[in-house]
């Protein structure tokens, strides 16, 4: 591959990648050439820039996820602007730091449906992405016009992309379902959301509430069903024997829809593997543990026991203890739980904000890129994610409201078999949960 026919890919949007093998060839050339290396890294920045005031400008709509799908396990159905934005990013490819040349030539962005068709290297056309315009010094056909114009080393020394300027328009209110399943490495049957949290949030206000739901809690399924179950069994049922992650996430979203009397506008679901993979991304987390806990019959990954002790105090936590911690119940009950996933929660939020107000654009999009790929399913396509993060970057933590459904909404009792379950007062929890999200 020469250095003219990388620098049409370029031009027409085209950017390495480990497949096909044509993207791979054109990764080796550039990491390879400086020359080529340095124009890569200008069509880049200005990617970058163009992204990011997309972002910024455009409003986030809530959409129901019976509206918007995408999973795991090639469930996961990807809008083009996600398709566009990964490339952008080098997913895949991911060999290349971001940075900006120590001298470069201006080019303009300009985006278009129809893009020139490459013909070098057998690619196809690429759909909607971004293509570079170079000016009229990088549309010389010469190489070395262009070598002696961009001037660039083998390693370009990085700086931060600048903040856009444009104006965010205000965002819609969302509720958002997070269900962590009860579902072992290696585990193939349906799945039950043990873990099972209502985030609210208002950005326009600055203001959230977030609430805990007991596992045990006996509810009805939707008509079509005609039965009651635990609450955390709705998930189970609708995932069925197809490991169906939408039907089991829009199962789990009407049942606990109706449950508090309040639309659930999104769900997230993430399993024990992928909570530790996320708290260990951002470099563990802060947790203040209230009182001491002991649990001598922690259930571990291989279906045996373990011995789970935590003293008072603040402590970091990495991921796997991270999980321990959120998982434990043998010490006091359900309710204490959901209290301490709660705090693990806020304590992920804290951290991420943290590492963003410190960050620059370029590094938040990759930590929120990678954190979204780790999770098991979820209805909120990665822009508007984008975007709640950059709206969300100076709220505080410590103003969210929490609340814990307890047996102050519900008694305990037990069905025709026996099972233990909690038999909820849903005027009470309903008449909670308005005053929560005003």
């Amino acid at each position: 591959m020469e250095c003219q026919d990388v620098r049409r890919q370029l031009a027409a949007g085209i950017r390495p990648a480990v497949r096909p093998p044509e993207r791979a060839q054109l990764g080796f050339h550039i990491a390879n050439c400086a020359d080529c290396f340095a124009l890569l890294e200008v069509f880049k920045v200005e990617e970058q820039r163009q992204l990011l005031a997309s972002l910024l400008a455009e409003p986030v709509v809530a959409t129901p996820s019976a509206t918007v799908t995408q999973a795991k396990s090639g469930k996961r159905r990807w809008p083009l602007a996600v398709v566009a934005m990964l490339l952008v990013l080098g997913l895949g490819g991911g060999w290349w730091w971001w940075s900006t040349p120590e001298q470069v030539v201006g080019v303009q962005v300009e985006l278009s449906p129809t893009p020139q068709p490459v013909v070098a290297g057998g690619l196809g056309e690429p759909n909607s992405l971004p293509v570079i315009q170079p000016s009229a010094t990088l549309a010389a056909t010469a190489l070395p016009q262009a070598t002696a114009t961009i001037q660039a080393s083998a390693t370009p020394k990085p700086s931060s992309t600048p903040r856009p300027t444009a104006t965010p328009r205000p965002l819609e209110q969302m509720t958002i379902a997070i269900l962590g399943l009860d579902r072992r490495p290696g585990e193939t049957e349906p799945a039950r959301a043990d873990a099972l949290l209502i985030l609210h949030l208002n950005p326009s206000s600055q203001s959230a509430a977030l609430v805990s739901l007991p596992r045990d809690l006996w509810v009805a399924l939707p008509p079509e069903y005609g039965f009651s179950v635990k609450l955390n069994a709705a998930y189970m049922y609708g995932e069925g024997d197809n490991n169906d992650a939408q039907a089991g996430s829009e199962l789990a979203r009407q049942t606990i829809s109706t449950t508090i009397g309040q639309p659930i506008d999104a769900v997230i679901v993430t399993t024990f593997e992928e909570m530790i993979t996320m708290v260990d991304l951002i470099g563990g987390i802060e947790v203040d543990v209230a009182k001491e806990i002991y649990d001598s019959r922690y259930p571990t990954f291989d279906y045996g026991y373990m011995e789970a002790h935590f003293l008072p105090g603040v402590q970091h936590m990495d991921g796997a203890t991270a999980l321990i911690y959120s998982r434990t119940r043998h010490a006091d009950n359900d309710f204490e739980r959901g209290k301490r996933q709660q705090q693990v929660l806020l304590a992920i939020f804290a951290r991420l904000q943290s590492l963003i107000q410190s960050n620059d654009n370029v590094a938040t999009i990759e930590l929120v890129g990678s954190l979204y790929n780790t999770l098991e399913y979820t209805s909120i396509d990665l822009p508007t994610i984008l975007r709640l993060v950059l709206a969300l970057q100076n709220f505080e933590p410590s103003t969210i409201q929490r609340e814990s459904i307890d047996l102050n909404y519900g008694y305990e009792t037990s069905t025709s078999d026996g099972a233990y379950i909690i038999q909820p007062d849903l005027p009470a929890i309903q008449a909670r949960i308005a005053e929560l999200f005003k």
